[in-house]
């Protein structure tokens, strides 16, 4: 019996423009100013879900460091809350910008994320070639495709047992060491969602290795 030919092509076409400005929190180390041959750490933080209330307060941690710190603020997406993440090329064009705005060390560059930055701290090294030497991920997931051709770069999980991701968290990190990425996963045996950040923020072993050349084997483990 004959077979219908009833197969067409057909192209459909839309262009879509947005505009991204994301505002950024900058803080420089006091000798920034007088030390004026110096090049220094860069420290990107991502903050989680909705628009932070206090932000300076929040990565006030990272400020103690001698470290240029960078918090750019996740803009709403017009779409609604459910589609308000990081894109990770805007970062990368943030990164770039204040390297060169910044006496920034280029082999000194690391991305720290809670939650949805979190997953961003996963995913900009995979898509940022040679950009971060280290990443801190707390409480994030991301797709295992990212994972792929990871760069160059040591990644320290938190997790939190009591989170509500956290088998979501645990097999990202499973994926990633299946994929060669250098990670290394560190768990709060009490800590929820919230707890893990608010746990992570406080650690100085994390917040030391993020501003020094240390290996993240060497940097300490986690007493419960």
């Amino acid at each position: 019996s004959a077979v219908a030919q009833n197969s067409s092509k057909l192209l459909i076409e839309r262009t879509y423009s947005e505009k991204l400005s994301y505002n950024c929190l900058v803080t420089l180390p006091d000798e920034y100013l007088t030390d004026k041959e110096r090049k220094w750490p860069m420290v990107l933080f991502l903050h989680g879900g909705g628009t932070p209330k206090n932000l300076a307060g929040t990565i006030a941690p990272l400020t103690q460091l001698p470290a240029i710190i960078i918090a750019p603020i996740c803009p709403p997406s017009a779409k609604g809350s459910r589609y308000t993440n990081w894109n990770w090329k805007m970062l990368g064009e943030v990164v770039r910008e204040m390297s060169s705005k910044y006496r920034v060390d280029p082999e000194m560059r690391s991305v720290i994320g809670f939650s949805m930055g979190g997953s961003g701290a996963w995913e900009l090294p995979s898509f940022e070639r040679g950009l971060f030497t280290k990443s801190v991920v707390i409480a994030g997931v991301c797709h295992p495709w990212s994972l792929r051709q990871y760069q160059k770069t040591q990644v320290w999980v938190f997790i939190g047992k009591k989170d509500y991701m956290r088998k979501e968290q645990q097999e990202t990190v499973t994926s990633a060491k299946r994929f060669g990425v250098d990670v290394v996963e560190s768990t709060w045996e009490d800590a929820d969602h919230g707890g893990v950040f608010r746990n992570a923020m406080k650690y100085q072993p994390m917040l030391n290795w993020l501003v020094t050349k240390e290996d993240i084997r060497s940097a300490g483990e986690i007493s419960n």
